[in-house]
This record gives structure tokens, C-alpha cells and sequence, in this order.
């Protein structure tokens, strides 16, 4: 490669020392959050790090971890990553199937790939040579594709022998002559591993005698062995010419095994368990290092680089990256922060310097708004399950983890629980509500009754009341995190079903009576039948901070309800592409409402509009987020509106051009 100080500059337009200004979106003046990270990549001369992102893809200079630029962020969702053999390029593929090939000098996309329709293809890499780009797809006819990357022209497609089934995990070897995957032609079939020649689609060997779930299989680099780790601690070698198993190895407990051939330490795995990581050199049966990871065990995959000197293990939530040393004293482990995984909730503090996000499968994470700087509060860690947080009348701001079949409620930032709220058997579901007054919280089960837990003196909790499903939140507000919310003052709960009938109603909390049912529109049908929408049925509702007004979101509409009587006031028809607004938050003032659309297919971005309550006006739109909208926090003054988004994104909008 060139001089690494003539890499990629910064975005257009961003301030090169404020990765919360790169690439923003009009309206926005800052994100916090770097998107979920998905597929990485090492270059080949150990210089730079890629993490494909749900925004963009990142390239970070290391050892250091410092961003140094973010690609492809028009579209977002950027499903993966190689760089070329040389590192002088890499390729990137997103959930569109778009696919690019960038010059890391430049930062410029000098060729675009066009791909079969409808063909999920999971993973591109160079050829050894550099001269071929290798893909297979995993859905539909299950092909192996071959284009050229200084043309972007389509060289061969080649029809996989033996196989309708899924294949994946899979690995193509180091000269990409060689696909080895895993398959099951139906779910009464054991599993087993294929290996084909990519260049006839043959079928040249199937390994049946396999141990447990695979986890990705790995070539040595002269094609002649094949080895795959499971998800039950057991490491299998195969001799490819032969199909003959050559060794089995195992000694790792029950973690889930990743191999990787080394040029020269030969093979080595890393061995992942109880959020602890050990790589060994199996031949020599040597532990080379341990290590905690912190990040979630959702989508965690770990990463060697091609010469097994580094290992990326890597969840939406966090990246790390150890490195290996001269000697068992000098291994090195650094943490890339940043990248963050979905959120349902957002507050602010009391004084709103701070801001906190509630994650799926994480703990709390903390923002300092001067610094732009993320933190996480003392206490918290290691990741629980779906967190909310929201901001008692006291300024405190209070955490709600669904923990087995409980809800524990705590203080961000203090490890003692407030409470633990004993759920019923079955457990409890996203659908999670906090009055305002901080005195009650409710939550949906799998039946849809809904549990409703009161505090009695400073902190004692106890169950409150569970108002009684009657059928008409069938299978429905358990997997809706916004349908449900108090009124002001806590003593009405307004909840809204993701059933295709769609139902809303409004309860009296005290005795558990239903006040009256919100009237919708029904779904849309065709000769008596409903319209398959994607997601169509999902829901949001929200209550006005004067309570007076109730706003449901469903397909195709906004409706706001008299919250004293349960008629219609208006109906707010949805343009093409927010017929899903599903996330909804008055302001502090009552005036304005704002609505976030969840991703519908052929959206490039996802739109977050501003309504004034009186009128039914559109007063503004905002597109950033590269899928659903899942939350908002206004300012106390209104000017500035945070959203979060299942993209692993915080965007800040200003406000005050609308108002």
C-alpha cells in the first residue's frame, strides 16, 4: 500500500475531529452512536480495521482505533466486508444487495456489482490473486457467482451440485477453489459439511460424521484439510482428498469453537464461553491467552486476521480486539466504543446535560451532550436483557430490566435494585410502561393481560392490579415495546394491539375496567380479505402531557383521540412512505407530535415528521435513520428532538426553524 497518510480524508463537510458530525443528515446537528456493527475486517497488512455498520461502513487506523473515515452511508445497512489481497480496496455489500468496490486511497467507489435479484448473497471475497470477486448465494437457486473487480462484469455462475437446502456457515478456501458449508437437505436430515470445487459446482466430499451445531468452517491454506468447530466445545479435522476425519479435539468445555488457519502458527481457535475468550494453538494444545468481552452474546462472531495475530470479537454492541505479543506477557486487548445495538427508550436528565439510552440485550448507556462523549454509569457492567429507562419525578433517572420471568427496577447507575416485580409464569413482554408520576409500572405478558405494579411508601412495590385479556389484545402486546402508556397522572393506561383486527382501549388502572374502546379504521381488504402488508399490523400509542389527547399510530395512519371521551378528532392519512408510524412522542408543550416510521421494503431512509397537534400540519421531516424508528425525548423548551433507531443510532434534530 501507499503512505497510510494519504488514506480516505474525512467526510465532506464534517469537523475531521468530531466523529458525531460525519456524514449528518440535513437537520441533524449530531449522532451519537456509530450504528450496530455487523461483519469486520482486517486489512492484510495489519493496518486498518472495517466495520460494516447498520449506517455505513467505518474504517479505523490501527492500533490506535481511530476512525478515520465512514463510506456508503446513503443507503446504510451494510451487511459486510474484504479488503482485496493487496488492501488496496475493498468490497461491501449491503441488505439492498448493492455492492462496491472502494479504492482505500481515495475513499472513492470505483465500481459497482450487479447482483441477482432476490439472492441474499452473504458474503463477497477476493480471489487470492485479487483478480476475482467469489460469492454464493443463500437463498433461491444457491449459486456460486464470480465477477471481475476492475470491470464489475459477471465472469460465471455456477449451479451448486446436491444441495436446495440452506449451506450456510460456509468458507470458500484461500484460492477460492474450494466451498466447504454446512447442510441439511430437510430438518429430518442430520447436519453434515460439503466441500465443492467452485469452479464445476461438484460435490467432492461430504464429512456426516459432525458433532453439534457448526459454527464456520475453515480451510488450511493449502486446501488439503478442512476444520469446523461446534457449539459444544469440539474441534473436527478433515482430510478433503480422503473425506476421512484426521483428528478430534476436545478439550474446551462447552464453548462455541472458531477456527482459523495461521501461516505460521498453523491452526488455532478461539474458544467462547460465559463471556470469556480462549485461543489456543491446537496442535501444540498451548492456551495462548483468556480474556472478558463485555458485548452481548447476540450475533457475536469472532474475527482472526489473516495471520492470526489479531482477533476481533465483535456484537452490535461492542468491539474487541486482541492482539497477540512477543511473548504470553505482551497480549493486548483494546475496546472500540462507539457501535451500539437497538434501543427502545431515551431520556434525559433533569437538568438535561445527560442523556440515556435503554438497549436491547445491554446495559444503560450515558452521553455527557457538551462532550458528546458516551459512559456507562457505575454498577452496570454487563449487558442484561431489553432495558427502558425513563426519568422519575424526582430527577432520578430509573432503569426497568426484564430479567426471566421478573422486572427489576433500579437507579441507573447504582447496582442495588429498587425492586423486583414477580412476573407470571411465562414472563413478561417488551410492552413496558412508567407513569409519569413514578408510582406505577405496567407490563404485558404472553396472554396480553397486563400487570400493573404500584409503589407504596418511598420503596416498597406491589402489585397493583392485572387487567384481564378478553380477547382483544390477542398475541399482540407482548412484542409491541410501544403499546402501552399512562395517562399524566397515572391513573388511565391507553393500549393499543399489533393483532390484524387492531384494537385500542383505554383502562381505568384502579379497578381494572375498561373505560371505553378508541375506534380505528380497519385494515385495509381486498374482496373480504386483508392486504398482506409488510409488518402491517404493528402499533404505537401515546398519551399528550395534559392528558386530554391520545395519538395512535397503525398502517397507513395517525388517529388523536379526546382522551375524556374516546372520540376521533382527527385523522392523519400517511404519506407512501411513513404508512408505518409506529413511534410516537407529544412535545412537552402539547403542541407538536412527532412520529417515527419503521423500515418498509425499497425505503433508502426512514422518516421521522413533525405535527402540529391543532392543525394536523406536517411542519417538518427528517430522514436519517437507516431503518425503524424506535424512540424520542424532546428538550424541555421543544427545540431539540432525539431520536433512536434500530440502526444503533441517536440522531439530534433542531427544532427551532420549525416552531
Amino acid at each position: 500500500m501507499k503512505d497510510k497518510n494519504l488514506v480516505v480524508p474525512a467526510p465532506v463537510g464534517a469537523d475531521r475531529d468530531d466523529v458525531t458530525t460525519w456524514a449528518l443528515p440535513e437537520g441533524a446537528i449530531a449522532r451519537l452512536g456509530r450504528g450496530s456493527a455487523g461483519d469486520v475486517a482486517f486489512s492484510p497488512d495489519g493496518q486498518y480495521f472495517a466495520v460494516a455498520s447498520a449506517i455505513g461502513l467505518w474504517l479505523y487506523e490501527l492500533p490506535t482505533l481511530s476512525p478515520i473515515t465512514l463510506w456508503d452511508t446513503e443507503r446504510g445497512m451494510t451487511k459486510g466486508v474484504s479488503f482485496s489481497p493487496d488492501g488496496s480496496q475493498i468490497v461491501t455489500y449491503t441488505f439492498a444487495e448493492n455492492v462496491k468496490i472502494w479504492d482505500v486511497q481515495s475513499g472513492v467507489c470505483i465500481r459497482q456489482i450487479e447482483v441477482p435479484n432476490n439472492h441474499n448473497i452473504p458474503k463477497f471475497i477476493f480471489s487470492e490473486d485479487g483478480q476475482r470477486i467469489v460469492a454464493i448465494s443463500d437463498r433461491g437457486d444457491r449459486n456460486i457467482y464470480i465477477w471481475c473487480p476492475h470491470t464489475g462484469r459477471q465472469l460465471n455462475e455456477i449451479k451448486l451440485g446436491s444441495t436446495t437446502e440452506d449451506i450456510y456457515p460456509f468458507q470458500f478456501s484461500s484460492d477460492t477453489s474450494l466451498l466447504a458449508g454446512r447442510k441439511r437437505e430437510s430438518d429430518a436430515d442430520p447436519e453434515s459439511i460439503s466441500v465443492w470445487h467452485t469452479e464445476t459446482g461438484e460435490q467432492i466430499g461430504c464429512f456426516t460424521e459432525y458433532s453439534g451445531e457448526m459454527e464456520k468452517p475453515c480451510f488450511s491454506p493449502d486446501g488439503k484439510h478442512l476444520a469446523a468447530g461446534s457449539s459444544d466445545g469440539i474441534l473436527q479435522v478433515w482430510d478433503v482428498d480422503s473425506g476421512q476425519k484426521a483428528t478430534t479435539y476436545t478439550d474446551y468445555g462447552d464453548a462455541q469453537i472458531f477456527p482459523h488457519y495461521a501461516p505460521e502458527d498453523g491452526l488455532i481457535v478461539a474458544a467462547v464461553s460465559q463471556r470469556k475468550v480462549e485461543i489456543w494453538d491446537v496442535e501444540q494444545e498451548q492456551k495462548i491467552d483468556t480474556f472478558e468481552y463485555r458485548g452481548s452474546n447476540v450475533d457475536l462472531y469472532p474475527y482472526f486476521s489473516e495471520t492470526g495475530e489479531q482477533l476481533a470479537v465483535a456484537s452490535p454492541s461492542e468491539i474487541q480486539i486482541w492482539t497477540k505479543g512477543s511473548n504470553s506477557d505482551t497480549h493486548t486487548v483494546s475496546t472500540l466504543h462507539g457501535h451500539i445495538p437497538t434501543m427502545d427508550t431515551l431520556v434525559f436528565s433533569e437538568d438535561e446535560k445527560t442523556l440515556a439510552a435503554g438497549f436491547w440485550w445491554d446495559n444503560v448507556l450515558l452521553w455527557d451532550l457538551a462532550s458528546r462523549r458516551s459512559y456507562r454509569p457505575h454498577g452496570e457492567k454487563l449487558p442484561g436483557t431489553h432495558r427502558n429507562v425513563y426519568r422519575s419525578p424526582d430527577g432520578k433517572i430509573i432503569s426497568i430490566n426484564r430479567y426471566g420471568d421478573n422486572l427489576n427496577v433500579q437507579e441507573v447507575g447504582k447496582s442495588e435494585l429498587i425492586a423486583e416485580l414477580t412476573g407470571p409464569e411465562g414472563g413478561l413482554g417488551r410492552a413496558k410502561a412508567f407513569s409519569p408520576t413514578g408510582h406505577r409500572i405496567a407490563s404485558a405478558d404472553r396472554n396480553d393481560n397486563i400487570h400493573i405494579w404500584e409503589r407504596s411508601g418511598s420503596k416498597s412495590w406491589e402489585k397493583h392490579r392485572t387487567v384481564i385479556n378478553h380477547s382483544e389484545f390477542t398475541d399482540s402486546l407482548m412484542y409491541s415495546p410501544s403499546g402501552l402508556a399512562f395517562s399524566p397522572d397515572g391513573k388511565r393506561l391507553a393500549g393499543i394491539s399489533r393483532s390484524q383486527d387492531w384494537k385500542a382501549c383505554l383502562w381505568d388502572v384502579d379497578s381494572g375496567e375498561q373505560i371505553f374502546e378508541l375506534p380505528l379504521t380497519p385494515l385495509p381488504s381486498r374482496d373480504g380479505r386483508y392486504i398482506y402488508t409488510y409488518r402491517g399490523n404493528d402499533t404505537g400509542i401515546a398519551f399528550s402531557p395534559r392528558g386530554d389527547i391520545i395519538a395512535g399510530g397503525k398502517w397507513g395512519e395517525i388517529t388523536l383521540w379526546d382522551a375524556t371521551d374516546g372520540k376521533t378528532l382527527m385523522t392523519l392519512p400517511q404519506p407512501e412512505e411513513s404508512q408505518r408510524p409506529i413511534t410516537l412522542c407529544f412535545s412537552p408543550c402539547g403542541e407538536y407530535l412527532a412520529s417515527g416510521a419503521w423500515w418498509q421494503p425499497h425505503l433508502q431512509k426512514v422518516p421521522i415528521r413533525l405535527w402540529e397537534v391543532a392543525t394536523g400540519k406536517n411542519t417538518a421531516t427528517f430522514w436519517g435513520h437507516t431503518t425503524d424508528v424506535q424512540c424520542f425525548v424532546f428538550s424541555q423548551d421543544n427545540t431539540l428532538l432525539v431520536s433512536g433507531g434500530h440502526d444503533g443510532a441517536i440522531y439530534l434534530w433542531d427544532l427551532a426553524p420549525y416552531l
